[in-house]
């Protein structure tokens, strides 16, 4: 009887998850995969008076066991290999892979949160623009999110600190992003306080969410007499971006503007709250 061989994609350290995935399958193939899982456990070495019985046993698990490791260990681009070849056991070897790399995706995701707090408007020259720069994290997010490798353990699925606990972002959460890097001036106030209603976003899509932002955006430039192709964000290199006298704005006026934006700030932070 025939079976098919599975050819997996070697390991090269930035494809962890799904090439445990695949590993995972191939080991089931070999029939070898409870080695690394726990649950076919090493027997006792046996005795110098043990039966044939018994030393046939042990032998057959060593020899899955090394089946085991070179498998995982073959699965390994050279450079990556060579840093694991020290590991012994099977079972340690997925381990310690699984805790090194399924960090890293956590890392990733991190860092990804991180630009989607740092996107604004004002920076991306318009609407359409700054809501591609923020889909496009939102799904970079959500694809490091969904790749979560198998289980190191039978217990990993209550490890609160195991990727497979990150779930993908939600459409509230990406509205919440959406309307974070809008600016918080007279021109937006109005509209950015009804967006930030919990009741008005609970219902609404992102995309709904930025056509409201774009109808928008074209309302100020008709305010202002500007065309329809003009951008409303000059791009900033620094600075603070607003309108100022010769002198620049009076301390006054900035004390008005640092509590007008506290007051904001603790505004999104409740909205934030509902999403995260």
């Amino acid at each position: 009887m025939s079976s098919t061989t599975i050819t997996i994609t070697k390991f090269n350290g930035t494809n962890y998850a799904q090439w445990a995935t695949e590993m995972a399958l191939l080991l089931e193939q070999k029939q070898v995969y409870g080695i690394i899982k726990g649950y076919d456990e090493k027997p006792e070495e046996p005795a110098a008076n043990a039966t044939a019985t018994e030393n046939a046993a042990f032998k057959d698990w060593m020899n899955r066991h090394g089946v085991a490791r070179s498998t995982i260990l073959l699965g390994m681009e050279p450079r990556i290999q060579a840093e694991y070849t020290v590991v012994d056991d099977a079972k340690t070897l997925w381990q310690k892979l699984a805790s090194a790399y399924n960090s890293k995706l956590k890392l990733n995701i991190f860092e990804i949160r991180e630009d989607l707090w740092s996107i604004k408007v004002q920076d991306c020259g318009d609407v359409d623009n700054y809501a591609s720069r923020i889909d496009r994290k939102v799904k970079d997010y959500n694809l490091c999110a969904g790749r979560t490798a198998p289980s190191t353990t039978d217990t990993d699925a209550a490890d609160t600190d195991s990727a497979k606990t990150i779930a993908k972002m939600s459409e509230q959460g990406h509205i919440f992003y959406l309307l974070r890097g809008i600016p918080r001036n007279d021109e937006w106030k109005v509209f950015l306080e009804l967006m930030m209603d919990k009741n008005a976003t609970m219902t609404a899509t992102p995309d709904e969410i930025v056509t409201k932002l774009v109808e928008k955006e074209a309302a100020i430039k008709r305010e202002k007499g500007l065309a329809p192709e003009a951008l409303l964000f000059a791009k900033q290199g620094g600075g603070n971006g607003g309108k100022a006298g010769k002198g620049g704005r009076s301390p006054k006026g900035n004390k008005r503007d640092d509590k007008r934006e506290n007051k904001d700030d603790r505004k999104e932070k409740d909205f934030r709250k509902c999403f995260h």
